[in-house]
């Protein structure tokens, strides 16, 4: 197979899309789209050598996955290792955990599993995960697993093109479907993600024996291509889809009509992109860490000015580790025992390793002050179901708390910030003899008929929510307590509302309203009382984490502030929504009436004296939770203090 500078070209364009994309400039909204590239190119490229191969009648799987493991293997175990040494010394245990159970399964090529589960790749959290890029890596040796085995039966060229071409019509019709029923596990798992390496493996397929047709035209217009879906594109384009067609058959037309004569060719060819093409997939493997641990040290997010320092990091790191660690290992001629025996004992070393440190994130390696203060600075999940767990019947007897021998009953109904403060609520109400119904299930505001469609954990909140308002209505519930997330929901791109799916230009402050609206009109037709608990904004940084990075700095009763002004200015939108959707009747808790001080240039204090309010980015500790309660139950028995008093004290 002849050596092509454009495709090496092609690369950096691609590694370099990628980068500048998780490095937050908005101009490069589209860049993650640099994957999609990857994938064509990887198809077109194993697939050309494979055909070579079995031309020849000397194709091997063993020869195949000795090669793809030469290739992949010395970079990818390099870096886990420095990634893992940073994570022993940076991470605190829970984070720790995480970052030990997505190293092992990295190591084990099912990352993106993980990563469905665990994380969604567009979420402001992920970029605080160092190993999340290694989905990819999963979907490709998933891939190479799989796709050889085409090759052993010895059938026609011809029949096996037919097979692959089936195959990835198959895969693009799924992802399709998929990424409007379920958008996560449509972008991390190969059978939705297939067909754009296949779209590669039939270029190779045209290209085998025949020369290729050089268009300069059809080149640039691949090019263009691609550039208009790394410009235009955004996080909340649905990718993998049709939409993909755009940077995959740009990627296409490339390999399929380019040369480095014409326009696109000689663009692509120039050295500067054919250097980083070459060192692309060590400067993929370690973006991402690098990104992620100085976003986790920082107190504050990196500034443009730092971030172009860190990719100028990541590529002196990728020249290094291509120079002394790829390059060695794609030379060398071990034995197919040896390549075994040091790919199983890597497999070892990563997966004991992350076994070890899954155990509650090895908390000896923390200072015992920041250990103890993590220990307090956790929220309650407990009833919070989730969409694994099946829709319950409501109530459910294990979230139903004192509810037999009460003379009242409330319920708390919303999503995991309504868990959050349940169990202070259970406490108090205990005082007063009051029982509560807990309905609460992940990503679900308790509004009917609306739900974040970008969410595969939401997918079954309209059926929750029915269910939740179908009992409230029919129950002797006096008074139904509405807490969620509203920051982060009312901010998704894309919202089903009433079955319709909805964008951003539609979702206005009013119609986000009206359903809301309605939803607490029917509760309030019903006799019951609603209190609508108000947000905080959703924090970039991890309040618990922060004020346990002062304590390592040597301050043992930190403090977490945090203006005024932003927190009106992050707020603004869901505030607007709930305003429009709650009318005179509605008892309302406002956290600045908690946490803010008074003035414009005041601050709010989400932590104080050593005690967090909020344990990570969003949710409720205990002591942040009783607060909110005791505000909750001055609402409801209009018992209200004096504004100014001491609510900021733990």
């Amino acid at each position: 197979m002849n050596y092509r500078p454009e495709i090496d070209g092609l690369r950096a364009v691609a590694v370099l899309a990628v980068i500048l994309s998780h490095a937050n400039f908005t101009a490069f909204g589209g860049g993650f789209i640099g994957v999609d590239v990857f994938f064509v190119l990887s198809g077109y490229l194993i697939t050309s050598i494979i055909l070579e191969e079995y031309s020849r009648g000397d194709f091997s799987l063993a020869r195949f996955y000795q090669r793809r493991a030469k290739r992949i293997l010395p970079a990818l175990f390099f870096i886990l290792a420095c990634s893992a040494a940073v994570a022993w010394f940076w991470l605190l245990p829970g984070a720790y955990e995480d970052f030990s159970k997505s190293l092992m399964l990295t190591a084990l090529s099912v990352s993106n599993f993980y990563f469905l589960k665990k994380t969604d790749y567009f979420a402001a959290d992920a970029a605080e995960v160092p190993l999340l890029h290694t989905w990819s890596l999963g979907v490709e040796e998933q891939f190479y697993l799989l796709f050889p085995l085409l090759f052993l039966f010895r059938l026609r060229i011809r029949t096996i093109f037919a097979v692959v071409a089936a195959l990835a019509v198959a895969s693009l019709i799924a992802s399709e479907i998929g990424a409007w029923r379920f958008p996560s596990a449509n972008y991390y798992l190969l059978p939705t993600r297939a067909w754009e390496i296949l779209a590669g493996s039939l270029c190779a397929f045209y290209l085998q024996g025949r020369a290729r047709p050089k268009n300069g035209y059809l080149a640039t217009l691949g090019l263009v291509c691609i550039a208009c879906a790394i410009f235009l594109f955004e996080p909340s384009t649905r990718v993998p889809s049709l939409a993909a067609l755009l940077p995959v058959g740009g990627t296409m037309l490339l390999i399929l009509c380019s040369h480095e004569k014409d326009l696109a060719g000689r663009l692509l060819s120039q050295s500067p992109l054919v250097w980083i093409g070459r060192i692309s997939f060590s400067a993929y493997l370690w973006h991402q860490p690098v990104f992620a641990f100085s976003r986790i040290r920082s107190l504050e997010p990196p500034t443009p000015v730092m971030m172009l320092g860190l990719i100028a990091l990541v590529f002196v790191l990728a020249a290094l580790s291509w120079r002394f660690v790829e390059q060695p290992f794609r030379r060398a001629q071990p034995g197919g025992r040896k390549i075994f025996t040091t790919v199983a004992a890597g497999l070892v070393a990563f997966v004991g390793f992350g076994v070890w440190g899954a155990q509650d994130g090895l908390p000896f390696r923390v200072d015992p002050k920041v250990d103890s203060f993590m220990d307090a600075a956790t929220w309650s999940g407990k009833c919070l179901f989730q969409i694994r767990d099946g829709l319950p019947s409501l109530p459910d007897k294990k979230c139903s708390f004192n509810t037999e021998s009460a003379q009242k009953t409330y319920a708390v109904w919303g999503d995991s910030i309504s868990a959050a403060i349940s169990p202070a609520l259970v406490d108090k109400l205990r005082e007063r003899n009051v029982g509560l119904v807990q309905l609460t299930h992940g990503h679900c505001a308790p509004i009917v008929d609306v739900w974040n469609a970008q969410n595969d954990q939401a997918v079954n909140c309209s059926e929750f929510n029915r269910r939740a308002m179908d009992y409230l209505l029919a129950s002797k519930v006096e008074v139904v307590v509405m807490a969620a997330s509203w920051v982060n929901f009312f901010g998704s791109g894309y919202m089903s509302v009433d079955g319709k799916p909805m964008r951003d230009s539609e979702l206005t402050v009013p119609v986000l309203a009206d359903n809301l609206r309605e939803t607490m009109e029917k509760l309030e037709q019903a006799g019951k009382r609603v209190v609508l608990v108000y947000p905080t904004p959703r924090f970039k940084k991890s309040v618990a984490e922060v004020m346990a990075a002062n304590i390592i700095k040597g301050d043992d009763t930190p403090d977490f502030a945090y203006p005024v002004s932003r927190f009106k200015a992050e707020t603004a939108r869901a505030y607007a929504v709930l305003d429009t959707a709650a009318d005179t009747k509605i008892e309302k808790v406002l956290p600045e009436s908690l946490f803010c001080e008074a003035g414009g240039a005041a601050s709010c204090y989400f932590g104080r004296d050593g005690v967090a309010f909020i344990a990570d980015k969003s949710h409720y500790t205990r002591k942040g939770a009783e607060l909110v309660v005791d505000r909750i139950l001055d609402e409801i028995e209009d018992d209200r203090p004096a504004e100014g008093s001491a609510s900021l004290s733990p």
